[in-house]
């Protein structure tokens, strides 16, 4: 295991909250017994994630590394120590697990930093949480007062009449705790039950019944919930078995983020709408009213831990009057394949590179006495009710060349590298009268636009410019409309802030009735300072932080500015 460069710190910022639990507990037996059990408690959970980590980056050796774990722990007497705790103090362990957890990321960039081989690092993690995360040389004080703790056996599961946090915080109404405790039971967990603390990365089997009145079943749907530290989450091998067929069909793979409350176990999924469907089998904790005056009707989807310290995910889902799904996941092994959060970051980065390809440093690119102009086209596209403006922006440089893929300020662009790298977004250009023409598939093109007008810096802007769209799916008496509005305002002593909204209009005629609904999205906006110079518009904000792109008027009476492929008309 690679140093543990973050323990000393994760360590003491964990004495405050250990020592709020020893006041917490109710009834404390012995105050300090109780404290010092829950600082060991606590420094364990940093070599918790470190066992995590090394579920996660090295896989191959998980048989070696869970054994070689097991007995740390064993010889750590942890066992003693969390049969105690979860005895005296079970309710506020979620919080002593949080503390850690908060940190888990950060933890895991060092631990991949110092790291040369996992491999070989987490075969031999016993060696280096004995030199790391050693609790005896930590606290010598309270791992000397604990020593009866560490050597007692642990003492046995407490009855699903008491069975725990989760079982005793938790409503499963119309159902019962000893129902759902059975149900645990079936997929290997032992009491008792905590909801919270770690959420263990990994890949979960999970399944869920689909029945009526909790009792009669009607389908079954098996699946494979794979969750990653980074909140990435994967629902994969999916399948779903009816009644009346019995032929298990296969289903989509759909892929998420997810949001988790270490102090409670509820996981929730963020889909977009392409995943929509994972709120089928991954639905979010809350109630509803009951019917016919019966007690309300919980959704539960919560994560666990149980007595041995393995996880489970316990969900519940109830509609209509008593029916619904019962779901059980129970971790089966590591993390297979990559993250969809890692996979979307590489994407972004990927993209951000392929965008700022060509990019030289401010100004380093053609002067404006290379430039030509910025031959700007715009037409009406249509499209149903939608009327929809199309523009383009093609660099023409003097020596009778034009670039096609123009994305930021031409003054920074590295022609030579472009020319090499992108040939296809290179081509000539041709006067002819008042007309500009570009040389496309071999023959001359007409093209209908004017060039722009560049700023100068001397004079500045002023005003406020907008950019407004709508668009329309279905009809304006049976549809919705999207909008968004964009507003630049400048003084011409060079400041400027920026606002921005959106909202959706919907109208629905049935031919009796016509209902209406609106939403709008929050303003945003940003302030700095500006400067206009040639085609370049670069902003700056309070943070120092500098954005640049391309910029011109459509004419010289300033009234629509272009910024960045977007027209802004002055109001």
């Amino acid at each position: 295991m690679p140093h543990l460069t973050l323990r000393r710190g994760l360590l003491s910022a964990l004495l405050g909250v250990s020592s709020a639990l020893g006041r917490a507990a109710d009834p404390p037996t012995d105050p300090q017994l109780l404290k010092a059990a829950a600082t060991l408690y606590a420094a364990a959970q940093v070599a918790e994630i470190a066992h995590d980590w090394c579920g996660q980056e090295a896989p191959s050796e998980r048989t070696v590394m869970e054994r070689e774990y097991a007995a740390w722990r064993e010889a750590s007497g942890l066992p003693g120590i969390e049969a105690y705790l979860q005895r005296t103090a079970a309710a506020q362990l979620p919080a002593l697990r949080a503390a850690v957890d908060a940190r888990r990321e950060q933890l895991y960039t060092e631990l991949s930093r110092a790291s040369q081989d996992p491999a070989a690092d987490c075969r031999n993690i016993r060696a280096h949480l004995s030199a790391q995360v050693n609790l005896s040389a930590l606290y010598p004080q309270e791992y000397q007062l604990t020593q009866p703790l560490r050597t007692a056996a642990p003492a046995p599961a407490s009855s699903a009449a008491n069975g725990g946090a989760f079982l005793s915080t938790t409503r499963f109404d119309p159902i019962s705790r000893t129902f759902v405790e059975t149900l645990l039971g079936k997929a290997g967990g032992q009491p008792p039950y905590q909801g919270g603390g770690p959420l263990h990365p990994g890949t979960y089997r999970c399944v869920q019944q689909n029945t009526n009145d909790f009792d009669t079943l009607l389908s079954v749907v098996s699946y494979t919930l794979t969750l990653y530290g980074d909140h990435g989450l994967r629902f994969t091998d999916g399948s779903f078995t009816g009644e009346a067929t019995r032929t298990p069909s296969p289903l989509e793979n759909l892929q998420a983020t997810s949001r988790y409350d270490a102090a409670t176990g509820q996981l929730e999924v963020d889909a977009d709408f392409a995943n929509r469907d994972l709120e089928s089998y991954l639905y979010g904790n809350d109630r509803y009213d009951g019917v016919d005056g019966d007690a309300p009707l919980f959704n539960v989807f919560r994560v666990l831990t149980d007595g041995q310290g393995r996880s489970l995910i316990y969900g519940q889902k109830a509609f209509g009057d008593r029916d619904g799904s019962l779901t059980v996941c129970r971790l089966e092994g590591p993390v297979q394949g990559s993250s969809p959060v890692a996979e979307a970051k590489r994407a972004a980065q990927a993209e951000l590179e392929r965008f700022n390809r060509y990019r030289l440093k401010p100004n380093a690119g053609p002067s404006l006495a290379q430039i030509q102009g910025l031959l700007h086209t715009y037409e009406n596209t249509y499209e149903g009710i939608n009327v929809t403006g199309r523009e383009t922006t093609t660099l023409l440089l003097k020596d009778g060349t034009a670039y096609l893929n123009l994305r930021w300020s031409p003054h920074d662009l590295d022609v030579a590298a472009s020319r090499k790298g992108e040939p296809q977004a290179w081509t000539t250009w041709r006067r002819q009268g008042e007309r500009y023409e570009l040389l496309q598939g071999g023959h001359w093109t007409p093209m209908n636009g004017t060039l722009g007008v560049p700023g100068n810096r001397r004079e500045g802007l002023s005003g406020r410019y907008e950019f407004f769209s709508a668009y329309t799916s279905g009809t304006l008496m049976n549809g919705a409309t999207a909008t968004t509005r964009d507003v630049y305002t400048f003084t011409p002593g060079g400041q400027f802030t920026r606002s921005g909204s959106s909202g959706v209009a919907g109208t629905l005629n049935n031919g009796i009735t016509m209902t209406t609904a609106a939403g709008s999205g929050p303003s945003s906006g940003d302030t700095g300072t500006y400067v206009f110079d040639g085609y370049t518009l670069e902003f700056r904000g309070p943070d120092g932080q500098t954005s640049r792109t391309y910029a011109f008027f459509w004419d010289a009476k300033h009234d629509a500015l272009m910024i960045g492929g977007r027209t802004y008309t002055r109001k």
